[in-house]
C-alpha cells in the first residue's frame, strides 16, 4: 500500500511539473505572442472620446460583471426576427456603440449575422451555449428595422454614464459564486483582471493601485492574494453599476431568477425590451456544484465583498 501511494504521489508531481512547463511555455509561445498583439491593437477608450454618440430606439446593451449570466442572457434573448443577439464581437473594442449598431444592422440587412462568439447553430441543435471564434460561424438570420438588437459585452458597463437613454440589461449573481466562478474560468479572471485593452486601461490601473494599498490579510485568513484581487475585480465592477440599478434605462437581471421563475425572467425582459418573447432555444439547468455545509472561505469572501449588501446578496 505504501509502494502504491509513492507512486501515486511520484506521478502527480511530474503531472503538476509538467503542467507547470507547459504553462511557462505557453506564456512565451508564438501564438500567445500574437494574442496580445492582438489585444493591444485594438483601439477603443471610452476615456478618449469627447461625445458618444446615441443609439437607436431598439439598440440594446447586455453587461455586467464576468460570470454574471451574460452569455446564458444572450443565449435566451436570441429570438429572431424579435431580438437578434451579438455576443462579444471584437468590433466592440474597435467601434463606439453607436457605429457598431448600425454596423451590425447594416449586416444582418444582408440576412447572415457574421460576426460574434456565440454557436447559434449549436444553441439551436444541442440547446447549449458554446464558445466559438468571433466569425467563424455565420447564421442566416431574418431581421427588419423593428428588430431588437442587443450587443453582449459584460465591460460595456462603462457606457452607462455617457449612454442615459440607451436600454441595459445588467446581469447580477451572488458574489460568492461570481467570484469563485472567476477562479474556476483561468485565465485574466482567475487573476483578477480582464483584458489588457484600451478599453479596460483605466479599470485595470485602479486595481493595480488598490492591489498596492490594501492592508495584508489577518493570519489565519483563507484569502490569499488572488483571491482578494477577485474580490477586488468584483467590488470595483459593482461600484460602478450600482448608482445605475433602478433606473428606467436599466433592467437588472439576476442570475439565480432563471432557476426559479424563468417564465417570469422572460416576461419582464420581454416587457423592457418592447416585444413578446417565446420559450428560449437554450435548455436552463441550475449549476450542480453546492456549498459545503461549512464554508469559511464563501463566508470570508461575503464579509470581505464590499457591494453585496447593496446588491441585495449580504
Amino acid at each position: 500500500m505504501a509502494a502504491r501511494r509513492h507512486r501515486l504521489y511520484g506521478r502527480r508531481r511530474r503531472m503538476s511539473a509538467a503542467a507547470a512547463l507547459r504553462a511557462r511555455l505557453a506564456v512565451h509561445s508564438p501564438a500567445r505572442a500574437r494574442w496580445e498583439r492582438f489585444l493591444a491593437g485594438l483601439p477603443l477608450d471610452p476615456d478618449a472620446l469627447d461625445e458618444v454618440r446615441p443609439t437607436g430606439p431598439n439598440d440594446v446593451i447586455v453587461c455586467g460583471s464576468s460570470r454574471s449570466g451574460t452569455t446564458l442572457a444572450t443565449a435566451a434573448l436570441f429570438q429572431p426576427p424579435r431580438v437578434v443577439t451579438v455576443m462579444e464581437p471584437w468590433d466592440g473594442m474597435r467601434l463606439p456603440p453607436a457605429a457598431l449598431f448600425a454596423s451590425l444592422r447594416r449586416e444582418l440587412a444582408t440576412g447572415v449575422l457574421r460576426r460574434g462568439r456565440l454557436d447559434i447553430a449549436a444553441l439551436h441543435a444541442e440547446h447549449v451555449t458554446r464558445w466559438c471564434r468571433d466569425g467563424e460561424r455565420p447564421v442566416p438570420v431574418e431581421a427588419d428595422a423593428d428588430t431588437v438588437v442587443a450587443v453582449k459585452w459584460p465591460v460595456w458597463w462603462r457606457w452607462l454614464d455617457r449612454l442615459p437613454d440607451t436600454r441595459f440589461v445588467v446581469c447580477v449573481r451572488d458574489p460568492v459564486e461570481t467570484i469563485r466562478s472567476y477562479a474556476g474560468t483561468g485565465g485574466r479572471l482567475a487573476d483578477g483582471r480582464d483584458y489588457p485593452t484600451a478599453f479596460n486601461a483605466a479599470m485595470l490601473r485602479t486595481l493595480d493601485a488598490t492591489a498596492r494599498r490594501r492592508p495584508p490579510e489577518p493570519p489565519g485568513s483563507p484569502l490569499d492574494e488572488a483571491w482578494l484581487r477577485r474580490i477586488d475585480l468584483f467590488d470595483h465592477v459593482h461600484e460602478q453599476l450600482l448608482p445605475h440599478i433602478g433606473r428606467a434605462n436599466v433592467h437588472t437581471l439576476r442570475y439565480e431568477r432563471w432557476f426559479v421563475e424563468p417564465d417570469a425572467v422572460l416576461d419582464e425582459l420581454g416587457a423592457f425590451l418592447g416585444v413578446s418573447l417565446a420559450a428560449p432555444s437554450v435548455t436552463i439547468t441550475a449549476p450542480r456544484s453546492r456549498p459545503p455545509a461549512t464554508d469559511p472561505l464563501g463566508d470570508a469572501i461575503r464579509a470581505r465583498c464590499r457591494t453585496a449588501a447593496a446588491l441585495g446578496y449580504a
